[in-house]
C-alpha cells in the first residue's frame, strides 16, 4: 500500500497515511484537529554512500575505488 502525505486545510499539518491507490483522493481527517486534509506532493530520499560515475554506490563497502571499505 502506498503512502500518501497530506496537509490540513485548517492547522496547516502535515500528515502522511497508508492508503491504497483507490482511497488516494477520498476525504481524510486530520489527527491533530480534525480538519480536512488534502493529498499533497511528497518526495522521498534513498540514503548511500557517493561514487564515482552516478555519484551513488548501491553496495558501500564494496569493490575498489570510492567505494571500497574504509581502511
Amino acid at each position: 500500500m502506498p503512502l500518501y502525505e497530506y496537509k490540513c486545510e485548517n492547522c496547516q499539518g502535515v500528515f502522511s497515511e497508508l492508503r491504497s491507490m483507490s482511497e488516494r483522493e477520498a476525504p481524510i481527517t486530520c489527527p491533530d484537529c480534525g480538519g480536512e486534509g488534502k493529498i499533497i506532493f511528497s518526495t522521498f530520499a534513498q540514503g548511500g554512500q557517493k561514487g564515482p560515475a552516478e555519484g551513488f554506490c548501491p553496495m558501500p563497502g564494496t569493490g575498489n575505488g570510492p567505494c571500497a571499505k574504509p581502511t
